[in-house]
């Protein structure tokens, strides 16, 4: 039995169904016209663009300020709020999950594609945005 929980859930199935092809191009069609992505190797960066989409990158408030340290972490020690445990590539638990999530693997090599294209869409719209003074 597969998982690919991630393609099927974009795809709109139940998880006790099979993940096709067609279901990872409708999962990669959604994330293209429909997010941000970001990723946890590049934290900062995405936390940005997500501020910048939202136009909150130049609030300098308490308020923001302490958001931001709670959930991510202060200075240079930028964490994940969960842990997650570390599977080794190549080892046997790696090649089982491989297996299984075939179509997830995919997908998330697509989004490591799509992150850098959309570095450009996030530089130019930052650049557009004008910060009025309140």
């Amino acid at each position: 039995m597969d998982n690919n929980f991630m393609v099927k859930k974009l795809a709109g199935k139940v998880q006790r169904m099979k993940a096709t092809r067609k279901d990872l191009r409708f999962a990669k069609e959604t994330i293209r016209s429909r997010f941000i992505v970001g990723l946890m190797e590049e934290m900062e960066e995405s936390i940005q663009r997500f501020n910048i989409v939202m136009g909150i990158n130049n609030d300098e408030t308490v308020r923001h300020e302490t958001c931001m340290e709670q959930y991510f972490g202060n200075g240079s020690k930028k964490k994940n709020s969960n842990s997650h445990p570390k599977v080794e590539k190549g080892s046997p638990a790696w090649q089982l999950l491989a297996e299984k999530n075939s179509f997830d693997i995919q997908l998330y090599e697509y989004i490591l594609e799509l992150f850098e294209e959309q570095r450009e869409i996030i530089d130019s719209y930052a650049s557009s945005v004008v910060v009025t003074p309140a």
